[in-house]
């Protein structure tokens, strides 16, 4: 029986609040029915960090082909994707 596997990245780790309600929704859904690298897994992660007071938290799912014929998956939870995009715009130089 192949092992479903996911790799959890937590872009907003310096936020404690938020590290520890993705990491309680994570623990709900792993023992879900789901394979926990499914989609269904990744929706039902998302759902609980928003219903938990991230309500613009979002889940992101990236596989090589490789990894999801191993039932690898990566999921990215950013706590507001609109926030996370601003601060990583690039500002012109000045000349």
């Amino acid at each position: 029986m192949l092992e479903h596997r996911v790799l959890l990245g937590i872009e907003d780790w310096a936020d404690v609040e938020f590290r520890r309600a993705v990491e309680a929704a994570w623990e709900t859904v792993r023992s879900g029915p789901d394979d926990c690298d499914s989609i269904g897994a990744a929706a039902h992660l998302q759902l609980l960090v928003r219903a938990g007071g991230y309500p613009h938290a979002e889940v992101e799912v990236r596989r090589s082909v490789d990894e999801a014929l191993a039932h690898v998956a990566h999921f990215d939870v950013t706590r507001d994707p609109a926030a996370s995009a601003a601060r990583h715009l690039a500002v012109p130089a000045h000349h």
